[in-house]
């Protein structure tokens, strides 16, 4: 009588399991996705070094909408700390804050890779343990 309930159990700790491994998983798809916006604008705060006051550039506003636009004071660039926190830096100052979040996301990302391997490792080892009990009990 023991087995049965213990099967329940560890099908109950298998879905737990799986639903974990979905939130981690959803989890770094946001991370990457901010990780690839962050290496984007890196790339675009570099090229500002090339700008000129007065230069013409297309700013996105959108979807595919783009706004033609002159550039003034291309080396003063405002950064959005927070919410409610804009701070004016040049731009080497601005590259300097954008590598700490590259970094801060890398940790991020391979911090949440082997949350995930150990959730992989842990649903395989139940998953053998469910799959001997199911077999013994034939």
């Amino acid at each position: 009588m023991e087995k049965p309930q213990n099967q329940q159990e560890l099908a109950y700790q298998i879905q737990f399991i799986k639903e974990q491994k979905e939130m981690y998983m959803q989890n770094l798809e946001l991370i990457n996705a901010s990780y690839s916006n962050l290496i984007n604008t890196k790339k675009t705060v570099k090229n500002l070094k090339d700008i000129k006051d007065g230069d013409e550039i297309l700013v996105p506003v959108g979807g595919m909408v783009n706004l033609k636009a002159l550039i003034k004071e291309p080396q003063k660039i405002l950064l959005s700390i927070s919410n409610d926190v804009i701070v004016e830096r040049n731009i080497e100052k601005s590259l300097e804050y954008l590598d700490k979040l590259i970094e801060q996301h890398k940790n991020q990302i391979g911090l949440l890779q082997e949350q995930i391997k150990k959730i992989d490792v842990s649903l395989h080892n139940i998953s053998q343990q469910f799959q001997r009990n199911l077999s013994q009990q034939q």
